[in-house]
């Protein structure tokens, strides 16, 4: 009897053993792991946390297979991030003021490839993402970037302002609409196979903002920020050098809800000392300035919006006077009947007007 109990007691310790060897073990992966490749303007934070707050700014990583979590928020509620695994349809979850753990990938026992993409603004929120947490797999290399390089620095329609927004909405404006990572910017980077940043703010200009606010920081200034607010360092300008810079500003200081349109000397001046700081900075870069999709003559033909800022670029590109720096035009496209940024179908309508002008510049 006895050995039958000491033979019984080594079996079940021999199997609580078992199940310890087998318990999936916990990894914590600091957001600053150099298996994560960043995508996008990241401020690093001296607790190996990563904060962000332009449209797009991605995670992108490989796991062996396993339960993979994010421990992330945003200062502002209504702020979305995206998960792709693989080839599949992003995932979209609202992120929460307060620090939570949510769920990107369950184990399966395959391996994943991971993109983890901001889909909000700075103004909506500027996001802390404090780590990863992968349960029962393997951190793996990350997937390469591609080697080419587009920048898109420009307005809400750059950011990708009203893309998610359905066919049947109400007029009642939408936390959920914005999807800067099916923009006509970040389109235009898949089809010519390059990674794409979005440096863009929405209701800013060149010049002025929406409502005529100078004060507000124009694209000169956010254009040097690594997160566009002013408790950010400057960003690392040197960190991503773009083969083609793609501007499109001008819709927000031509509003005409402002008054006069923008008077000519200040415009130009400003917009010649913008794309001469851009050609110094990046000496092997092609600029393209474009006046957008939402500027139009019809809507006040006393100021016609469209026809004035082609004219500005075009002084612009003519005082410049580099044959890096060239003047492409923009079609039409009006929005809805309530919301006049552009839909999903006129950013893809748009990426495929602009791919023709910018592919040659590669």
């Amino acid at each position: 009897m006895r050995i039958v109990l000491l033979i019984s007691f080594g079996l079940i310790a021999l199997g609580g053993c078992a199940a310890q060897q087998t318990k999936p073990q916990l990894q914590t992966i600091a957001a600053q792991d150099n298996q994560i490749r960043w995508s996008g303007r990241t401020q690093a934070l001296p607790d190996g946390a990563m904060r962000f707050g332009y449209p797009s700014v991605s995670a992108n990583l490989n796991i062996s297979g396993g339960d993979l979590s994010v421990l992330a928020s945003s200062s502002k509620a209504q702020s979305y991030l995206a998960v792709t695994v693989d080839d599949q349809p992003p995932r979209r979850f609202e992120l929460s003021t307060q620090p939570q753990l949510y769920r990107l990938v369950k184990n399966d026992g395959e391996a994943h490839r991971i993109r983890l993409s901001h889909l909000s603004e700075t103004w909506r929120g500027v996001i802390t993402l404090e780590h990863f947490e992968l349960t029962g797999g393997k951190l793996l290399a990350p997937p390469p970037a591609p080697k080419r390089k587009l920048l898109v620095i420009g307005d809400s329609v750059t950011c990708g302002e009203g893309v998610h927004r359905p066919a049947d909405h109400s007029c009642a404006e939408n936390a959920s609409w914005p999807d800067p990572d099916h923009s006509y910017g970040m389109l235009l980077g898949q089809k010519l196979n390059a990674e794409t940043q979005l440096v863009c703010y929405g209701g800013r200009g060149l010049t002025r903002s929406w409502d005529g606010n100078t004060r507000d920081p124009q694209a000169p200034q956010f254009f040097n920020q690594a997160v566009a607010n002013n408790e950010a360092p400057p960003a690392d300008l040197t960190a991503f050098v773009p083969d083609v810079i793609l501007i499109s500003l001008g819709t927000n200081d031509f509003s005409l809800g402002i008054g006069p349109l923008p008077e000519r000397e200040h415009f130009v001046s400003t917009y010649v000392d913008f794309t001469q700081r851009l050609l110094t900075l990046y000496p092997s870069a092609e600029i393209a300035v474009t006046e957008g999709a939402i500027v139009n003559d019809n809507a006040d033909p006393s100021r016609p919006q469209k026809t004035v800022l082609r004219d500005y670029i075009a002084a612009t590109v003519a005082q410049v006077d580099n044959p890096r720096l060239r003047q492409i035009l923009s079609q039409y496209h009006p929005g809805d009947q309530c919301d006049a940024h552009p839909t999903g179908q006129q950013h893809r309508a748009m990426a495929r007007e602009l791919l023709p002008e910018i592919q040659p510049l590669f």
